[in-house]
């Protein structure tokens, strides 16, 4: 009798046991769901290449004399540096420092986040501002000339031990705009029209062009930046000023493809993958708790949105832009419950990084308008009810503040230490 029942405890303990099996087996092995295996597809696919590369442009912006051939040889050696460095110990900045002369910066060169009040704070010390730029202007020949470039692709490899490549300092690129404001107070207004359209067509570019998330928002600033100085410039010139050539194709609406952000989270999504790998440590030990390829599945949603066919309709219609939450397959964390978890952290909210490109074609749009209502013979509040559809989007229509004063929409992205609106003048500040 005691044999009987220990050999069915025995049985039963070993159908148990080849249960689990089956069950972490068909966890591992069940096919991964559709938008899985999309959105893999999506971040995966080659994309076009188009024009030069200006990683190099913009690893070397700081410093004088590397344009051309110079800032290759650079290059070169910084990934060489790179590639052969001890892991985890890898050398982040640029063998150019020390080497060559990199351009002063420092704070009265500065225009504050996003440009706010930027006109206003050269005007209150022009001296201090000039003789910040001092020496400048070669570095703002460079930033205007990243307009240039097809894309910005870096060279850096990422490792598993070193998942954050190397970027260059971005600071530079927006050191320009206090120049801008100078030129203008100093009753060089052409100049100063001319420099931001300059640079809000280099940020165009690196913003939908750039396969790092932080150059496509730092583009995105730029044109948000000078645009906002351009309308401040502009409300205080006459109406039927004649902008600059350069002016025409800056002003411009923003196409869907540069407000995209598809290169960017590619970038972000493989930063993401490594970041999986070093934190588990070695997979291979981790075999029946980690899935690395199906953690990394569970994750791209959260990026391939910004590469799927939908994204170039809500850069069109100017809509909010849906981001997936978390994966709802919790079949798949049997054989993975490590990776569910680590798919699961909350990260940033996307929303507000789908949104800033947005943002500042919206204030491309304001700047244009603000034009548009200045040059009409009818009350600005008169004319608003016909703006032109190029205007407008068809989620944020442009509206007058309630003392008239301002041209605004509300901001894609909210950020806690600006305002919560894009705003143009749309009267001259006495000063």
């Amino acid at each position: 009798m005691l044999k009987t029942g220990l050999k069915w405890v025995g049985i039963s303990i070993l159908s148990l046991g080849v249960a689990v099996v089956l069950l972490w087996a068909a966890s591992r092995f069940w096919p991964l769901p559709v938008e899985q295996r999309e959105a893999m597809r999506l971040l995966q696919a080659p994309l076009p290449t188009r024009g030069e590369n200006g990683f190099t442009a913009l690893w070397t912006l700081r410093y004088d004399g590397l344009e051309g051939a110079g800032g290759d040889a650079v290059m070169a050696q910084d990934v060489e540096r790179w590639r052969t460095g001890s892991p985890g110990q890898r050398p982040v900045s640029s063998s150019a420092e020390g080497r060559f002369p990199a351009t002063p910066l420092s704070a009265p060169a500065g225009c504050g986040r996003r440009g706010i009040g930027c006109l206003a704070a050269v005007r209150a010390d022009p001296d201090a501002v000039e003789a910040a730029h001092a020496g400048h202007d070669a570095l703002h020949q460079r930033v205007a000339a990243l307009a240039g470039y097809g894309h910005f692709t870096s060279p850096f490899k990422r490792f598993d031990t070193d998942p954050m490549v190397p970027l260059p300092v971005f600071q530079p690129v927006l050191d320009p705009v206090s120049a801008h404001a100078l030129a203008h107070v100093r009753g060089d207004s052409g100049i100063a029209l001319a420099g931001a359209c300059a640079d809000i067509l280099s940020g165009r570019r690196m913003t939908g062009q750039g396969d790092a998330l932080i150059t496509s928002m730092i583009g995105a600033a730029m044109v948000e930046s000078n645009a906002r100085l351009l309308a401040d410039i502009l409300v205080e010139l006459p109406a039927d000023t004649a902008l600059p050539a350069i002016c025409g194709a800056a002003l411009a609406p923003m196409t869907a493809d540069e407000q995209s952000l598809c290169t960017a989270m590619r970038g972000e999504f493989g930063l993401a993958g490594a970041g999986v790998r070093l934190t588990t440590g070695n997979p291979a030990a981790q075999y029946l708790l980690l899935d690395v390829p199906r953690t990394q599945a569970r994750m791209a949603p959260r990026y391939a949105w910004a590469c799927a066919a939908s994204a170039e309709l809500v850069a069109t219609r100017d809509a909010p832009t849906p981001i997936p939450g978390p994966a709802q397959d919790r079949f798949a964390c049997i054989a993975n419950p490590l990776g569910c978890a680590l798919s699961n952290i909350t990260g940033p909210d996307m929303r507000q990084y789908a949104g800033r490109p947005q943002d500042a074609a919206a204030m491309l749009r304001l700047v244009a308008a603000q034009r548009w209502l200045r040059q009409q013979p009818t009350p600005a509040s008169v004319a608003l009810q016909r703006l032109p559809e190029a205007l407008r989007s068809p989620t944020r229509t442009p509206v007058l503040s309630d003392d008239g004063h301002w041209l605004q929409v509300e901001r894609r992205a909210v950020m806690s230490d600006v305002e919560a609106t894009l705003r143009v003048p749309m009267r001259a500040p006495a000063h």
